[in-house]
């Protein structure tokens, strides 16, 4: 397979940048992935710039994006999907220490940017370190709160529900494994010359462990033509997931289990259903509590699994309530895409929910402040008994102020840095 390295950085020659992500590149892949893949494309007007996106796949591989940047897969050295009790739904990763094939191909690149500290994210470290490389980290994930939630339940598939939740609970291991992925995380974040940031949170995190290290908001960008009303078709609603145009229908998206607290809004959902409400849930995902979710709700769910961004906006732009209780977001973008939609959503409005996107509550939008499902219950009460579509059309006038494209999102939050870190490569 021929080699992505190019020639010593110079006069004229673009900068070479390198960015690891230890996720599977596939269609059904989350945000995480769908964040660069945006990226990647947004990087065509950038004449100064070579990227090579680095994903896991199933063979030595590169996906040619345009003529200046692509994804290079590679397959896993340890491979959580090797491991079934390993499925917790989030995405399978890579957990080699070094990975020899990806630090060879890194050893001529002017910048290195891990997203993770797994095994890619690791193994740019050490390259870095080794070859004098910039490195820097981007921060996409709560991983002290996905770890409390993923790590019991692993021990839980592991060791059967009983026994593996007895342990769990009785070691604390949600706790413990969450200060572990922590102390990961801060490691890896030990050598970057620069660190971005998705939320304020993230900021703090950095500069109580490195004082003074350099940091910046990398936003996300909206592709306000592809989430848009102009999409809404009940009659296609109702005909592709067999209800009748009438019926009121929410929307969740997203990953189906504890770290998004899928149950907290199927349990909101079947309040309201037992106090006589004609309504159904469609959730957008896969993951472990599905099967708790359909349980409890029977008729009034449905569960198509990922859906393609096509399908998925036009769904967004066809229902009645976006439902997202989770508390885990460094961003949320599938919040701020169902306010490009049109759709009115009730969000969290707790630390480290989607709440903060919504300009006045009650207007474009409606905040949880409360975690249980009767404080959703009484939220979704409140929005069913308003103005639904009205609340959908402030929330789509607010995206369109204040969103910015991925093209935008690139040229000014990405690139700047780059170019400045990419520098210190070249400097005597």
């Amino acid at each position: 397979m021929p080699s992505l390295i190019s020639p010593t950085l110079r006069d004229g020659c673009p900068i070479r940048v390198a960015v690891l992500v230890t996720l599977h590149w596939t269609p059904s892949a989350g945000g995480h992935v769908k964040v660069w893949e945006r990226f990647a494309a947004a990087a065509a007007q950038t004449t100064d710039l070579d990227l090579t996106i680095f994903f896991l796949g199933a063979e030595d591989r590169v996906v040619p994006i345009h003529d200046h940047a692509r994804f290079h897969l590679l397959p896993p050295r340890l491979g959580t999907d090797r491991l079934p009790f390993l499925d917790s739904g989030a995405g399978h990763t890579d957990l080699a220490s070094f990975h020899p094939r990806l630090a060879a191909l890194l050893a001529g690149f002017d910048l290195l940017l891990s997203t993770d500290h797994f095994s890619f994210g690791k193994t740019a470290r050490q390259v870095a370190r080794k070859q004098g490389i910039p490195i820097a980290h981007s921060i996409h994930t709560d991983v002290e709160t996905l770890a409390r939630t993923y790590g019991p339940n692993i021990l839980r598939q592991a060791l059967g529900s009983r026994f593996g939740g007895w342990l769990a609970d009785g070691l604390n291991l949600g706790d413990r494994i969450a200060k572990a992925e922590g102390n990961k995380l801060r490691a890896q974040l030990a050598p970057g010359a620069h660190i971005f940031v998705s939320r304020p949170e993230d900021t703090a995190l950095v500069q109580a462990s490195y004082p003074g290290k350099s940091t910046s908001l990398l936003r996300r960008g909206i592709d306000l033509e592809m989430f848009s009303p102009d999409k809404r078709d009940r009659s296609w609603l109702a005909e592709r997931f067999g209800r009748t145009p009438d019926q009121t229908v929410a929307v969740f998206a997203g990953r189906a289990d504890g770290s998004k607290r899928v149950l907290v809004a199927a349990q909101a959902l079947r309040i309201l259903v037992d106090r006589g409400h004609d309504l159904t849930l469609i959730i957008a995902g896969s993951g472990s509590d599905l099967d708790n979710v359909k349980a409890l709700l029977g008729d009034h769910v449905l569960t198509p699994g990922s859906l393609p961004q096509a399908d998925l906006a036009r769904l967004l732009a066809s229902a009645d309530l976006f439902l997202f209780p989770s508390e885990s977001e460094t961003f949320g973008n599938v919040a701020l895409e169902a306010r490009a939609a049109g759709l009115a959503a009730v969000l969290s409005a707790r630390p480290g929910g989607t709440a903060r996107w919504i300009r006045e509550d009650g207007v474009d939008g409606y905040g949880v402040a409360g975690g249980d499902p009767e404080d959703w219950a009484r939220a979704l009460e409140i929005a069913l008994t308003g103005d639904t579509r009205a609340v959908g059309r402030a929330a789509r006038r607010a995206m369109e102020q204040d969103a910015p494209t991925w093209t935008k999102v690139f040229e000014e939050d990405l690139m700047p840095h780059w170019r400045r870190l990419a520098d210190l490569q070249s400097a005597p």
